[in-house]
């Protein structure tokens, strides 16, 4: 993706909530250095974020015992962000989170009930993610893993009992979160000839391949429509265990489940009976509770694809976390709204 095609769609996602936060570094600009404390980075990234103004002194540090050190007089963390850090910041106006999820930073009093604005990586782990939610689709529809480990065999069987060989056009995809990897999941499938209906708390328009999109309350109301269903729903205390035994009975038989986002969205012994007892025909998991998941567990045995909760990396991630910093340290330095500001309420 383009560096301006990334960053204009990740300002449309910029959340309305972050108008009150943001307008408070806006209406006290910092008058000369402004102090940014960041992880070690590359020579060429650095010279880039040098060059977003020469008022800017960044420090480079090691982890977070000499982000602590450095932290007196500093307006801006990226990376670090722990109570201690919070504590001593006394000068601190933004920190910026490296990933996505933002709950464990939820239980620290004094970042959710203080001034100092918080940002994470929206829609920076989008693609790759979505990528790995398709190839679980495309993996239990044709099958893909049987013909892998047949392959040593060398023959030439087209048709196999009990193997499945199933389309996604004109399958329904339910899609819980229409965020950045939602929306991106949602992108890809529709190319697929999927039929996509989505719940979201904070998106208002919707995108011309979603079908429907519907507040979160209409969750129960969707669930039995669709043939497929995937969360990238943020961990919050409304989202735990929102996937349990009630929902898995209200879903149509042989449902294929996703889950591309936190492991405890989902009640994990709930899924393992559905299973058993085929309500859910497969299920495609980067993430697991508990996490990691150990040998001997259940999960490892069932008719799962488990990838060790590396669906957001790939060789295109770092660029874009760098751009998505750049850019916010530009508007920090301009006093302009910040890009994917979190609503500390929330959790999201």
């Amino acid at each position: 993706m383009k560096r301006r095609h990334f960053l204009a769609s990740t300002a449309t996602a910029a959340t309305l909530a972050a108008v009150s936060s943001t307008a408070a570094i806006a209406k006290e600009p910092i008058r000369g250095r402004v102090k940014v404390l960041i992880p070690a980075t590359p020579p060429e990234q650095l010279a880039d974020l040098k060059a977003v103004s020469p008022e800017l002194e960044l420090v480079s540090c090691r982890d977070e015992a000499e982000a602590v050190a450095n932290v007196a007089g500093a307006h801006v963390s990226y990376g670090f962000i722990t109570r201690n850090l919070i504590r001593a910041g006394k000068d601190l106006r933004w920190v910026q989170q490296g990933s996505a999820g933002v709950e464990q930073l939820m239980e620290i009093p004094e970042l959710v009930e203080g001034d100092v604005v918080l940002t994470n990586m929206q829609r920076v782990y989008a693609p790759e993610i979505a990528d790995q939610a398709l190839g679980y689709l495309l993996s239990f529809t044709r099958s893909l893993a049987h013909f892998v480990r047949e392959q040593p065999s060398q023959e030439w069987k087209s048709r196999q009992p009990g193997i499945v060989l199933d389309e996604l056009m004109g399958k329904t995809l339910l899609i819980i979160g229409l965020g950045g990897i939602g929306t991106e999941i949602a992108r890809r499938a529709y190319g697929f000839g999927m039929r996509i209906v989505a719940t979201d708390p904070k998106v208002m328009e919707k995108p011309l391949f979603v079908e429907e999109l519907h507040k979160p309350r209409a969750f129960h109301d969707l669930v039995p429509r669709a043939d497929v269903i995937a969360s990238a729903v943020p961990l919050t205390k409304e989202s735990r265990k929102m996937i349990g035994e009630r929902e898995f009975a209200m879903m149509k038989r042989g449902v294929l489940l996703i889950n591309v986002s936190r492991g405890k969205v989902v009640d994990t012994e709930a899924l393992i009976e559905a299973l058993d007892r085929k309500q859910v025909a497969a299920a495609g998991l980067d993430v697991t509770d508990p996490e990691p998941l150990p040998k001997g567990h259940a999960l490892w045995s069932r008719n799962v694809i488990i990838t060790p909760h590396n669906a957001g990396q790939s060789n295109g991630l770092e660029r874009r976390r760098h751009e998505l910093f750049r850019e916010n340290l530009r508007r920090f330095v301009a006093g302009e709204m910040l890009l994917n500001v979190v609503d500390k309420k929330v959790g999201y």
